[in-house]
């Protein structure tokens, strides 16, 4: 890129590097000044320039379509610089919540594998039941519903259908009902996925749209349900109604 050799490399203080981090980070700067300290940040290179210019991710701009087009043009910066930015982005994935973009750099960097492998890494870090990190399980969860065709995706997130969020719930609910749509279900994961299942429908401190989005589910693909509750949630009990096999059922129409 031709502005890499406007400022020098690796030669910025760490308060240098701050504050042309706050300055690129600014929601209510000039997109000029903003960009101006992004590329000084970028033409230094160093691991600690690159991190402060990571920072630009975290913050939204007034102006949407600006806003968009500063952190794509950031995205693709990133994936120039190559193998370098890929630690100062995983740093930054473990670590924050708005991850769309830097999810999408290190996937252009990384490739599939080690993405898939990575995002679960983060995924079991936070746990089911960190309720702290939901917005970022939620990015990764999305980024990962685009690999469904990767066995690790679906084995890995059996946990997260009872996760603290009811976003990220709903979100693995949807992923697996495409996986089955497309066949990628097998047998093992509807073993696997039985117990969570059993306590979405019939533990009623559950949220009543995760519920009947589960028991949605379940009828449609005939997937048992496991746990030893006789009988699903009082919520959904209008609508579906758990046989003597445990498998939900719907109610007949009067």
């Amino acid at each position: 890129m031709g502005f890499l050799g406007l400022f020098g490399g690796g030669t910025m203080s760490d308060r240098r590097i701050d504050k042309s981090a706050k300055l690129a980070a600014n929601p209510f700067a000039q997109p000029d000044v903003r960009m101006r300290e992004m590329q000084r940040l970028l033409a230094d290179g160093s691991p600690a320039a690159l991190r402060g210019l990571l920072k630009r991710f975290t913050a939204n701009a007034s102006g949407h379509i600006a806003d968009e087009d500063e952190k794509k043009w950031l995205e693709n910066a990133l994936v120039d610089v190559g193998d370098d930015a890929l630690e100062p982005l995983r740093v930054f994935i473990k670590s924050e919540e708005r991850l769309t973009y830097a999810l999408h750099a290190y996937e252009r960097i990384a490739g599939v594998d080690e993405s898939v492998r990575f995002y679960l890494e983060v995924m079991h870090a936070y746990g089911p039941d960190d309720h702290r990190s939901s917005e970022a399980k939620l990015q990764l969860v999305h980024a990962l519903a685009e690999h469904l065709d990767d066995a690790r995706v679906l084995e890995g997130l059996v946990p997260f259908v009872l996760d603290h969020a009811d976003e990220v719930r709903t979100a693995v609910l949807e992923l697996i009902d495409t996986a089955a749509e497309r066949g990628l279900v097998k047998e093992t994961l509807v073993v696997a996925l039985a117990e969570p299942f059993g306590t979405l429908v019939c533990d009623a401190t559950v949220g009543p749209r995760v519920q009947r989005r589960a028991a949605e589910l379940l009828e449609k693909r005939g997937w048992p349900t496991g746990g030893t509750a006789e009988e699903l949630a009082t919520l959904i009990n209008d609508v579906f109604f758990l046989d003597k096999k445990r498998f939900v059922r719907r109610r007949a129409k009067k």
